[in-house]
């Protein structure tokens, strides 16, 4: 297995090798550094700290900011060789923002800005020309410290700590928190009679303490391989190692699972891709996925495998052609059949499969039997806009996405017809072959509902209804065929508002009539006309509102509104109202419009 461990005991095995041998070569790491010598020892002897060329490691010497970014990321595994995989995602990810700093710690500050230890806005503190090779500050440690820990995570659920150090003030506020995290954790202390020197210099000496003690804190260990499963049921992935062993582990909400340097589900990571698992003192700690470039993905018909010296060659058929093809099987291939691990002697003959080639050899193969069944599924979406696609709710509560094969064969309610039928809401046994439905058995149930209407959304591949029956708010979709009836007259799903009374003819969970009655509240307005509008039908009317207040209202007039002019007794037209007329205009609020129904004209103002 492909496991290599940062850990005290691979420690102890170089310390009982080596450790004369280091601690000859460091010279001047004499008896005044007693205190110190187990950590050098320990850290030089698993490469994350160094000495000079001339055989000594000045423990006395000020540690610069610039060696200590080189020095954090090593104790967090950036000299991992495992790790180098994401070492390489971070100097991608972050080369532009790193462009302008001339420094040897540019691929450590990428690896520490990809740990969140580091931001953007920090760079010019530690490697900037100006500040790189001044001292490290002891609150400066005590922040890298805490943010390598998870201290940021921390102090966000508790952000009222307080310090007890005597000079606490003197701490800068920005690094309080940090300060509080690195000193609880023991591996900051304070110095003499509860003090802390936040502005005191960081030797090389007590970097190495502090080192030694996260180093002993966090037993990071890492495990490489390929993702060959992921059940989001139960949280659970597998990996294939390099040796050929399948490994699983449960991934709890605490694991960070990084996709391309982004923060994802379990569910995201993609099979087949190269995966980091790191470690802390045995526990799960991170998932670090970097895609590898795949030259090709298709789907075929497997035709069986050739193994010799050189290798296995595996052959596929084109669907469409007939024509086979023959490719590798890279040593580290992925073979996933029905959604679970497997070799390459599970395949069958005629089985269909998804297949990834990269360099020109097949890295990932997701086989399943040429026919699949799915019961008791239902029917979530219907897109006609190219291929037929259906989306399903399968029975373990996730959903999937099939083409409907030519001459597939539809039954809905016992009867034999076209996918055109089926509707959202059905329940249907499904028969896929070579991964496109070939059979589909529905049940539809028809119904009546009535309620007000919640919500509309109208778009060219599906639209729906939310409608509150009774306070409880159901979705529902809308046949492409639908029949609106508004008022009595025939109508489009534009002409329907929120707040209409409906009552629907329903099947399963689509919707094939609407009958609408829109709301409308009665209003009477006095007031006088400012200006009429024939083109259009409309008046604005001058009023007085329920608050005393001057307004105006703009009034629709429909065909069959009456008109009447009280100073003659005669009828009139819309025509012949004029700006200044005092008017009493009855009709209704229909959400939002004021549509009247009767004008009586009462005279011109005096």
């Amino acid at each position: 297995m492909l496991k290599k461990a940062i850990s005290l005991i691979l420690s102890v095995l170089i310390i009982v090798s080596a450790s004369s041998v280091f601690a000859a070569s460091f010279s001047d790491v004499s008896s005044d550094f007693a205190w110190a010598e187990e950590a050098i020892t320990t850290l030089a002897g698993i490469q994350v700290i160094n000495g000079y060329p001339d055989g000594t490691f000045k423990p006395a010497q000020d540690i610069t900011k610039e060696e200590a970014i080189a020095l954090f990321a090593r104790i967090l595994g950036a000299s991992e060789s495992l790790n180098s995989s994401v070492v390489s995602l971070s100097n991608v990810l972050y080369e532009d923002k790193l462009e302008q700093y001339e420094t040897y710690a540019k691929e450590a500050a990428a690896y520490l800005m990809y740990k969140n230890v580091l931001s953007e806005g920090d760079l010019s503190t530690y490697l900037s020309a100006s500040h790189k090779d001044e001292p490290l500050k002891r609150y400066e440690a005590a922040t890298l410290i805490a943010k390598c820990l998870g201290g940021d995570v921390w102090l966000k659920k508790n952000p009222n700590v307080t310090l007890s150090y005597s000079d606490a003030a003197e701490v800068p506020t920005a690094a309080r928190g940090y300060v509080y995290f690195a000193s609880e954790a023991q591996i900051i202390q304070g110095v003499g009679e509860n003090t802390f020197l936040p502005m005191g210099n960081v030797t090389r000496a007590q970097v190495a303490v502090m080192l030694h003690r996260m180093h002993d804190r966090l037993q990071y260990s890492y495990v490489q391989g390929v993702i060959s499963q992921i059940n989001t049921a139960t949280n659970v992935i597998s990996i294939k190692t390099g040796d050929g062993e399948i490994e699983s582990y449960k991934v709890d909400s605490n694991v960070a699972v990084m996709l391309d340097g982004v923060a994802s589900e379990i569910g995201e990571l993609p099979v087949g891709q190269s995966i980091v698992i790191t470690f802390s003192n045995n526990g799960l700690y991170s998932l670090d996925v970097v895609q590898i470039a795949v030259d090709d993905t298709f789907e075929a018909i497997y035709k069986g495998k050739l193994t010799d010296t050189t290798g296995t060659t595996v052959k596929f058929e084109d669907f469409e052609t007939a024509k086979v093809t023959s490719y590798k099987l890279a040593s580290d291939a992925v073979i996933v059949y029905g959604e679970k691990s497997a070799s390459i002697d599970s395949l069958k003959s005629s089985d269909y499969v998804r297949v990834s080639v990269s360099s020109g050899k097949v890295t990932l193969i997701e086989a399943e039997p040429k026919t699949k069944t799915f019961s008791k599924a239902k029917v979530e979406s219907i897109d006609f806009d190219s291929d037929v696609l259906i989306t399903l709710s399968l029975s373990d509560g996730s959903l999937a996405s099939y083409k409907v094969k030519s001459g597939a064969t539809i039954r809905r309610n016992g009867a034999v017809t076209t996918y055109a039928d089926l509707m959202v809401g059905d329940t249907v046994d499904v028969t896929l072959e070579y991964g496109q439905i070939s059979a589909v058995v529905a049940i539809g149930v028809d119904k009546v509902v009535s309620g007000t209407i919640e919500e509309i959304t109208i778009s060219k591949s599906s639209s729906s209804l939310k409608i509150n029956v009774n306070g409880l708010v159901n979705t529902y979709a809308v046949s492409r065929d639908v029949a609106v009836k508004l008022d009595g007259a025939a109508a489009t799903m534009y002409d329907l508002r929120l707040g209409y009374q409906v009552k629907l003819q329903t099947s399963s969970a689509t919707i094939k009539e609407i009958e609408v009655q829109s709301v409308a509240t009665a209003l009477q307005i006095t007031g006088q006309i400012k200006l009429v509008n024939t083109t259009y039908k409309m008046l604005t009317l001058q009023h007085t509102d329920a608050n005393g207040n001057l307004t105006e209202t703009q009034v629709f007039v429909k065909d069959t509104a009456k008109i009447l002019d009280s100073n003659d007794g005669k009828i009139k037209t819309l025509k012949n109202l004029q700006a200044g007329q005092n008017v009493t205009v009855a009709g209704s609020d229909n959400m939002g419009i004021f549509e009247a129904t009767s004008i009586m004209v009462l005279g011109y103002a005096q």
